[in-house]
């Protein structure tokens, strides 16, 4: 029962009534929609850190990586170098040689031709 003076004032308090359960319930709501969104914000920030600290240990995996190759790349290059230098060497020692025995055997056969030219 309804003491205002008329039915449109029993009316307009339900209504305000009504409203005012509306209103409350959007209040909470609208709190529990600040609430996840804050949640949201900070779980993102999270990420972009933990994203942040991953790419720091990548770049650091691959400066250490490329640090390694480049280490091995020299370390093959100052091998063939050696390689190539033992075989300058050996090619150095076989032409000598060569030319040792060409000249030994020139010579030989100056002092057979000398010898005969002689003793004839």
């Amino acid at each position: 029962m309804c003491m205002r003076n008329s039915e449109e004032g029993c009316i307009l308090q339900e209504q305000q009534k009504q409203l005012a359960d509306k209103v409350e319930n959007i209040d909470s709501r609208l709190t529990k929609v600040e609430t996840d969104v804050g949640k949201m914000r900070s779980e993102t920030q999270d990420g972009f850190r933990q994203g942040a600290e991953t790419m720091r240990a990548i770049n650091t995996s691959l400066s250490n990586l490329a640090h390694d190759f480049g280490e091995r790349m020299n370390g093959i290059d100052r091998r063939l170098v050696e390689e190539k230098q033992k075989w300058g060497d050996t090619l150095r020692m076989v032409v000598i040689w060569s030319v040792r025995v060409l000249l030994a055997g020139a010579a030989l056969a100056m002092g057979i031709t000398a010898w005969r030219t002689l003793m004839q």
